[in-house]
């Protein structure tokens, strides 16, 4: 099976590689992606995936183990969708889980918003009236007329390996919030070099969505990091991987679901009270 993907530094791409043995290879990939970060133009990297097909367009080679998070997905995300919300799925895919969204509840609406490349193939792959495809990066999406009930962020943010482009996109989909909106990450925030895609961890999250006026009110984490790692890009079939994913699941949570979670779960609610200090002191000021 594979589990790990070859590394491609110059070094590694010469001479070096080519005279390996293959399970040599297979280890020093895995002990280099341990220790060094490799920045890559991410946003070109999503735009060229696309059109792969099916899930493997945005999520991992296993279509089986897709689909078990694809469960899992909509588990979480059930209890937030209630009667008539506006939603906003940023970094929306090819539209998976706004069209599961639609399918939930009749009377909400969906914004998705993502790379040109993903919403062409979003618009054929998952169409819905009740949902408005938007080409847009996510760090450049902000409309000053929309405000939403629900936003959520199911591997977006964590995404946008150039960090400063991440807060951006943050930052953008608070001015866009109502006063109840909830902003629910679903992400792989991680710092450790093997896990990372953003070098961008939930506690630097947290910190920075304080400084937005918003407040951390639930956390918790999905995908047992060792089970993602060794069974996302398995052959193994669904039958077999559901076990495996449950049993893994409950060690998740014993072990702690947030801090051996490979994605973390984040819900964000404005805090009220410090939005009122803040317009206290502005007032004090004037």
């Amino acid at each position: 099976m594979t589990i790990f993907k070859s590394h491609d530094s110059k070094w590694w791409k010469g001479k070096i590689k080519a005279i390996l043995p293959t399970k040599v290879k297979t280890i020093l990939c895995f002990l280099m992606r341990l220790f060094i970060y490799e920045n890559y133009n991410s946003s070109l990297y999503w735009r060229s995936r696309a059109k792969e097909p099916g899930q493997k367009s945005v999520l991992w080679q296993n279509e089986n183990f897709n689909r078990i998070f694809r469960e899992k997905q909509k588990e979480i995300i059930l209890p937030y969708i209630k009667d008539n919300l506006s939603i906003l799925d940023i970094g929306c895919g090819t539209g998976y889980l706004a069209k599961m969204i639609v399918e939930l509840n009749e009377s909400v609406f969906v914004d998705g918003i993502d790379f040109e490349e993903m919403i062409e193939e979003a618009k054929i792959r998952n169409p819905h009236p009740r949902i408005n495809y938007i080409s847009s990066p996510a760090e450049e999406y902000f409309d000053e007329n929309k405000k939403y009930d629900l936003i959520i962020s199911s591997a977006c943010f964590s995404m946008i390996r150039d960090v400063e482009k991440l807060k951006k996109a943050i930052r953008n989909v608070t001015l866009m919030s109502k006063k109840n909106t909830i902003i629910l990450m679903i992400e792989p925030f991680h710092k450790w070099c093997f896990l990372a895609r953003a070098k961008f961890s939930s506690k630097d999250v947290i910190k920075l969505m304080k400084s937005l006026g918003f407040r951390l009110t639930y956390k918790s984490g999905v995908l047992f990091w060792p089970f993602r790692v060794i069974y996302c890009n398995s052959n193994l079939s669904y039958d077999i991987l559901k076990p495996k994913f449950e049993k893994s699941e409950r060690l998740l949570h014993f072990l702690g679901s947030h801090l051996w979670a490979d994605y973390k779960i984040l819900e964000f609610r404005k805090d009220v009270c410090q939005n009122i200090k803040q317009n206290i002191k502005k007032e004090d000021s004037d």
